[in-house]
């Protein structure tokens, strides 16, 4: 009985130490001074130095992997700042070469058009865009990288000056100027694409990589919005819908990453509106900004 209770008390100051909690088996470590995770092929060890109040403990745990099929870990990267997931099985050195990972994208854009359409309003005119999820394979090397993704995208150009967007009657997008007197406030075309970019990708050293291929719009809404007040100081804001925007658009991208700092340009040399409804109002697009 004696010995009985000793352990018993062994037992409670251990679980006293170490936090466990048994009914999980979940150990919590408060304010450890170092911890090492070290991953293998088929195995894995977690160790930690040190804890609370007692800079000579250690904790050393080691998890065998026998007959997975994949590994798999989630975890907000820092080096890119970006969310990823790693799959498949690690290599010898403990590097995945499959991630599913998301991006953001925040830039201006401009526009070329054809004669009578030149006051892009270059500050005010954006493009936000999200890449969902996008599957990057990396070589053994790590140096090279293959993705493709699925996103969606809105951009929006304004026009500056005195001229506007607008669809006429029998369907047609053309660009006007305000009459005498008009006071205009804005005008833009808003277009909402999904979209699929392919890339490759190359890491020249550790503070340089870039990544460059097409991006293919499938553009499945469009609009113009104007806002002005007229001779007597009354204000009108005009919607107009379908507007004819091509279906489909492929811009040529590229990313750059410095340090930790990456920027992101897009060309479209293709119109963004059907030739058949754009009455000098056709244009192309590039944009450029950060990209997370």
């Amino acid at each position: 009985m004696k010995k009985l209770f000793i352990l018993l008390l062994l037992a409670v100051s251990a679980t006293a130490n170490a936090t466990r909690v048994a009914d999980n088996d979940t150990l919590t470590i408060l304010k450890p001074q170092k911890v090492r995770i070290i991953t293998g092929d088929s195995i894995q060890k977690i160790k930690v130095y040190g804890r609370e109040n007692d800079s000579q403990y250690r904790y050393e745990n080691t998890i065998q992997l026998v007959d997975s099929n994949y590994i798999s870990s989630v975890d907000i990267n820092k080096d890119r700042w970006d969310l990823s997931v790693s799959v498949g099985r690690s290599d010898a050195k403990g590097k995945f070469h499959n991630e599913i990972s998301s991006h953001f994208g925040l830039g201006l854009t401009l526009t070329k058009g054809s004669e009578g359409f030149e006051h892009n309003s270059f500050g005010d005119s954006w493009e936000i865009f999200w890449t969902i999820a996008q599957w990057d394979h990396y070589t053994p090397t790590y140096k090279n990288w293959y993705s493709v993704g699925f996103g969606i995208d809105w951009r929006n150009y304004r026009l500056d000056g005195r001229q506007y967007f607008m669809k006429q009657s029998d369907g047609f997008v053309t660009v006007e100027d305000y009459p005498a007197g008009y006071e205009p406030s804005l005008s833009r075309i808003k277009i909402f694409s999904l979209n699929v970019p392919l890339l490759w990708g190359h890491k020249v050293n550790k503070n340089f990589q870039f990544s460059i291929g097409p991006v293919f719009n499938f553009n499945t809404y469009a609009s113009i919005k104007n806002r002005y007040r007229d001779a007597d100081g009354k204000g009108h804001k005009d919607v107009y819908k379908h507007i004819h925007q091509k279906p489909l658009t492929i811009d040529l991208m590229a990313i750059v990453k410095v340090m930790n700092f990456q920027f992101y340009g897009k060309f479209s040399p293709m119109d963004c509106l059907n030739s058949n409804y754009a009455d000098g109002a056709n244009f192309s697009s590039m944009s450029f900004g950060v990209y997370f």
